[in-house]
């Protein structure tokens, strides 16, 4: 077991089986042996990807479930779609879809050695919750997702509020990894005409107490 991998799942409190613990690893190593011969994610060992990316990823996971459960009982749905856009390496769509087994999740990312990487990944993994879509953001189908995660997609602005918008259903949720509370108010300033409302909720990941995360969630109405 990766130590920190272990102790941050602690941290959050998240009781992973084994068999979600093993995948987490197995993903880890996964992307370590890709980024020899090409810089998928930015890290040097098990424990730096394991903080910085998987535990990043999972950090929402409580909040996650929070929005999962309210579209559920609102739609009646057993099952939402659940789409990671601009997905890179996988994060934060691998680490959730390990951590909700019963939602599906589409990798959306426009770059071919990637969506190889993923592929290769998921059938490695064994996750059959998971499909990888390989085409532009902007090719999606309108009101495909649920839910819309991202991490390191791209900055909210006109055209990324008007498309990722699009992409959500009616009564969905957008929930975009951010950083700094200054900057995420300077974003959704800009882009206030099409998200007039907008939550911000504080993310702890363990490990990386010191650097600030957010979570910015926006309801398409």
């Amino acid at each position: 077991m990766i130590e920190k991998l272990d102790g941050g799942l602690v941290k959050l409190g998240l009781d992973f089986s084994d068999r979600q613990k093993e995948m987490l690893e197995t993903y880890i190593a996964d992307i370590l042996e890709c980024n020899r011969t090409y810089n998928l994610m930015k890290a040097d060992s098990e424990d730096e990807l394991a903080v910085s990316h998987i535990l990043d990823s999972l950090a929402a996971v409580p909040h996650l479930k929070t929005i999962v459960e309210k579209i559920k009982t609102e739609t009646g749905r057993k099952c939402l779609e659940i789409g990671d856009i601009g997905s890179g390496g996988g994060c934060p769509g691998i680490p959730l879809a390990v951590a909700f087994p019963e939602e599906h999740f589409t990798l959306v990312e426009r770059m071919e050695r990637r969506c190889i990487f993923l592929t290769e990944t998921i059938a490695h993994l064994g996750l059959d919750n998971v499909e990888i879509l390989c085409l532009q953001a902007d090719s999606v189908p309108k009101s495909s997702f649920d839910v819309e995660v991202f991490r390191a997609f791209h900055p909210f602005d006109k055209k990324i509020a008007k498309l990722l918008l699009g992409m959500c259903r009616k009564g969905g949720a957008i929930a975009a990894y951010k950083a700094r509370s200054e900057k995420i108010q300077a974003e959704m300033d800009a882009v206030s005409f099409a998200i007039p409302d907008y939550e911000k909720i504080p993310l702890e990941v363990p490990f990386l107490e010191d650097h600030e995360r957010n979570l910015v969630v926006v309801w398409k109405k």
